[in-house]
């Protein structure tokens, strides 16, 4: 009898594979009811797809910006047309992957509690249904690509860890993924390298520490100098291509350059030797070589400087700028408002055109996108929650490092290899998330909006923490 009812249960879909197509409805529903926001950014995206159709010279392409964007945007408007629908297509199967992460995620989270499908259902409709991640999904920037890649990334280290090391299948596609995840983030933005590299790093570590087998070490090991040299072969790939295409690289905007420049003005130093005014340009190596005399002739300085561009990149502080371009953070309490998460997050939600003020000449390509300016219902609703969800992103990201420090040290006291997997899933979420914002912080890139890829893995794994602690504490009594 028993066996019989283990086959009936079997043969049955479980209740949340059988909810999963009106899930999916729902969010089509909620998705699809908010507008599509192009920036003034987005504008100037829209030109380097100009330059995919043959309606602009290749030669015309700015050195600072990657090509997976303008890419991604150009694959869209043929897949799905060159409308704002299309575009929110686009973004819709980003989500979807989005979600699936954080679903993965959950559940690996919340397995040990008692009511765990609630639990776990409750986390996924914060996150997933959070107004701010939402309005970043409809923004035509890079950040919905980045939050979703973020996660992925993370999930997909995570399960390298654990992968048989005599599936030879497995072990070449997740090499595979790695190497052009990093070119890809990084060529998506910069900055996102780190959220390419850090899962990768930590992964590499943990297995290493875990299994000190040779082969183990050498396959680990290798796939991440693997990663670092295709990294660097496609940097030289970019800047060949782009001499190809006629693109003068000695502008002064060369990502060198730029970056030299930006850490100089992140760290308020003046290093004017020709007298000009404004700060010589220097090879990257030579502005780190700058902040390191300027860290050791006066480090409080030096410091201070740094944690309100941590403060004001997690919205804690205020920032403040002149001319809408260079910003400043400061060290007063931004209260529960926020900056750029603000005024385009939530963009969405407002009855403001979905296309921002410009110029004629970015607008041209903008207006095919255009659409009503009147909210839906759902969007209205999304903007009830502003003020939460705005302390929420404020809580998370900035108790990301102290439940970070928290965990690993509560794992060295206990001493204990029980629930391992979620401290490992933990450790890998928060130090993510932390690194991608340290070294965001460290660039000087203090806009909140910058901060966004780091506020579901922060989320995620302050909530794993407490659950880490709660089941071995349960264990204990």
């Amino acid at each position: 009898m028993q066996s019989k009812i283990k086959s009936i249960l079997k043969s049955h879909p479980k209740p949340s594979s059988s909810w999963l197509p009106f899930i999916v409805i729902f969010l089509v529903i909620v998705f699809f009811s908010i507008h599509l926001i192009i920036t003034y950014d987005s504008a100037h995206y829209l030109n380097y797809v100009s330059i995919f159709e043959g309606h602009l010279p290749p030669s015309s392409w700015d050195i600072v910006r990657g090509p997976v964007f303008p890419a991604i945007i150009f694959l869209f408007d043929i897949v799905f047309g060159k409308t704002g629908t299309g575009i929110l297509i686009g973004a819709f199967l980003f989500y979807l992957l989005f979600s699936a992460t954080c679903y993965y995620t959950c559940k690996k989270i919340c397995k040990s509690y008692k009511h765990r499908d609630l639990v776990q259902n409750l986390l996924l409709a914060i996150l997933i249904l959070n107004p701010l991640i939402m309005g970043y999904f409809h923004v035509l920037l890079t950040e919905f690509i980045a939050i979703t890649f973020t996660m992925l990334n993370i999930v997909l280290a995570y399960k390298w860890l654990y992968i048989d090391t005599h599936n030879k299948k497995h072990l070449l596609f997740y090499s595979l993924y790695f190497i052009l995840s990093v070119m890809f983030c990084y060529h998506l933005k910069q900055s996102y390298i780190i959220i390419a590299f850090a899962p990768l790093i930590i992964a590499t570590i943990t297995s290493v520490i875990q299994k000190h087998t040779r082969k183990n070490i050498l396959y680990r090991l290798g796939t991440l100098f693997i990663a670092i040299f295709c990294f660097i072969a496609s940097l030289f790939a970019w800047d060949f291509t782009l001499q190809q295409m006629g693109v003068n690289l000695d502008t002064g905007r060369d990502s060198s350059t730029m970056l030299s420049q930006q850490l100089l003005k992140a760290y308020q130093i003046t290093y004017d030797q020709d007298g000009d005014g404004v700060n010589d340009d220097l090879s990257t190596l030579d502005a780190i070589g700058v902040l390191l005399q300027d860290f050791f002739s006066n480090p409080a300085r030096f410091s201070t400087i740094y944690i309100s561009n941590y403060c004001g990149l997690t919205s804690i502080c205020a920032i403040n700028t002149n001319n809408g371009v260079e910003y400043y953070p400061s060290l007063d309490f931004a209260g529960i408002d926020t900056f750029e998460n603000t005024a385009i997050g939530y963009r969405a939600y407002s009855n403001s055109s979905n296309i921002f003020d410009m110029t004629d000449s970015l607008h041209h390509n903008s207006i095919l996108y255009g659409e009503s300016s009147d909210r839906s219902l759902i969007a209205r609703l999304m903007n009830l929650f502003k003020i939460p969800t705005n302390l929420l992103f404020k809580t998370v990201t900035l108790l990301c490092f102290p439940t970070l420090i928290f965990i690993i040290i509560f794992k060295l006291k206990i001493k204990t290899r029980r629930y391992q997997n979620l401290f490992i899933l933990c450790l890998m979420l928060l130090s993510t998330a932390f690194l991608h914002l340290a070294f965001t912080a460290g660039l000087g890139l203090i806009i909140d909006r910058y901060a966004i890829e780091a506020f579901t893995p922060a989320a995620l794994g302050i909530f794993g923490t407490i659950t880490y602690c709660i089941v071995l504490n349960r264990r204990k009594s």
